[in-house]
Order: structure tokens, then sequence, then C-alpha cells
């Protein structure tokens, strides 16, 4: 019944996304941008340096900028895609690698075929859950960890 829940939920948010893309209302999806740059960050403790990095390659002000004036492209996206899984592996358990280049994989396959529209909601969908997935090992190692002192 929990994952009919969920999955439900999932559609109900993707098609609202879609929905809103299509009509080239940008404000939720640049939330959602701006909430990935935040969660990266705050895997991240202490290493402003890092931190900088991320806040400027995902730049939201330019995100928002390129998105009203019609002028954020495929390659973009691609950059983006590409840069914010990279940090998903280097931030993930060695043992999430595999699950993670596989939804890479996926959303790279479902590009020569489908819309911004289709293509946005996947990708946030899928890095929240590699984030959740990444900060649920990281209290389970510290619990771990804090149980053998």
């Amino acid at each position: 019944m929990e994952k009919q829940i969920q999955d439900t939920y999932t559609k109900a948010f993707k098609n609202a996304l879609k929905e809103d893309l299509n009509n080239e209302n940008f404000d939720w999806v640049c939330k959602l941008h701006r909430e990935i740059v935040i969660r990266l960050c705050s895997i991240i403790p202490k290493r402003s340096d890092l931190h900088d990095e991320i806040a400027e390659k995902m730049d939201p002000i330019v995100f928002r900028q390129m998105l009203d004036n019609k002028c954020y492209k495929g390659e973009d996206f691609c950059a983006m895609v590409d840069y914010v899984y990279s940090w998903l592996l280097r931030l993930c358990a060695p043992v999430r690698d595999e699950e993670i280049q596989k939804t890479l994989k996926e959303l790279y396959s479902d590009m020569t075929n489908k819309t911004f529209g289709d293509l946005v909601p996947c990708f946030v969908v899928g890095v929240h859950r590699h984030l959740d997935n990444i900060v649920t090992d990281l209290e389970k190692f510290r619990k771990k960890r804090n149980c053998t002192k």
C-alpha cells in the first residue's frame, strides 16, 4: 500500500512539473534546482570552497535567466546532469554506484525521444532519491561508528 501511494505521488509530481514546464512557468523548477544545490552542499559540511564551486556551476540566477529568455539548451541540461551525477557518484557509498549509473544511463537514453518537460521531472526525482539514499547511508554509518566507540 505504501509503495502504491508513493508511486501515485511521484506520478502526480512529475505530471504537475511537466505541465508547469510546458506552460513556461519556471518558478517551481527553479525552486527544485536551488533545493538540489542546497542538499548537495549540506552533505559536504565545512567545505565552503566546494559549496562555492557548486553554487557557481549551478547558479540559480543564471539558470532562471536562461529559462526566462528561452536560451537554456539541451547541452546546458546535459552539462547540469553530468555535474550533478558526478557529485552523486563522489558522495555515495561505492555500493550505490551501479544504481546511480543505471539512472543516469536511463536519463540519457530518454533524451533521444522525450521533451524537456518529460526529462526534468525524471531528473529531479532521480537526484532526490539518490540524495535521500546518501543521507540515509551517512546516518547509518554515523550510528554504527558511534556504537563502536
